[in-house]
């Protein structure tokens, strides 16, 4: 169980690059409380009422929308992040999170947090800068998925899963989320036998390798090499 000086150690060294006032840790301790959830647990779903904000301390979360028949994944979220932003503006949650193995997050009430923030508008500065940040984003996202190209729009998600979450390995990069076709294809918006056929192909040039569920990305400059290329090559049938 972490404790409270670890937890004000991790506040003030790792959330929003280190830069939280001590007054703004102190604020978080005193109104949050540590709750801790286990693997394929929602912390909540898309249209329910914002009550709480949360620090993810440990363990990682899948952001994603959920359709009649579809799911389409946003993000995966490592610690350290405060999510979710956008329920700063009184509407519900735009998504579901699930956690993807335990973890740990530091709940707050939002209308306490709110109040804490009117009362504090300089803090405000720290949550545009990261809401900056998930803009652009966003705009990496719908550039990738606006790609007509199925495949370099899958090896262009294969790069940035292994550059955010990748683990070196003595065979390349390995993606540290368990990853099914079916994932893959709703992060990428493409249809599962599209994706299953793909990986087979970059499977049969080396670039990855995949055990069960989990990728390896053999040289992310040969996948860097043959993304380039590629985009160059859709560049030019335009």
């Amino acid at each position: 169980m972490i404790t409270e000086q670890q937890l004000r150690d991790i506040l003030a060294s790792q959330f929003f690059s280190g830069t939280m006032p001590p007054e703004f840790v102190d604020f978080c301790l005193a109104h949050g409380r540590i709750r801790h959830f286990a693997p394929k647990q929602y912390l909540y779903f898309a249209g329910d009422e914002a009550t709480t904000v949360y620090f993810l301390i440990a363990g990682r979360v899948r952001l994603y929308l959920m359709g009649e028949f579809t799911e389409k994944i946003i993000r995966v979220i490592n610690p350290p992040i405060f999510f979710p932003e956008v329920v700063l503006d009184d509407k519900p949650y735009p998504h579901a999170a699930l956690c993807i193995e335990e973890i740990d997050v530091l709940a707050i009430d939002k209308q306490i947090f709110k109040r804490y923030l009117e009362s504090n508008p300089s803090l405000l500065w720290l949550f545009i800068k990261e809401l900056a940040l998930d803009l652009r984003r966003s705009y990496r996202q719908i550039r990738n998925l606006s790609l007509g190209d199925a495949r370099l729009r899958l090896g262009a998600k294969l790069f940035a899963l292994a550059h955010v979450h990748g683990q070196s390995s003595k065979h390349g990069v390995t993606i540290t989320i368990p990853l099914s076709a079916t994932e893959l294809a709703g992060m990428c918006s493409l249809a599962r036998e599209s994706v299953s056929r793909i990986l087979s192909e970059l499977k049969e040039v080396k670039l990855i390798e995949i055990q069960k569920k989990t990728i390896t990305v053999l040289d992310m400059e040969n996948l860097r090499t043959w993304i380039h290329e590629r985009a160059a090559r859709s560049q030019s049938l335009d």
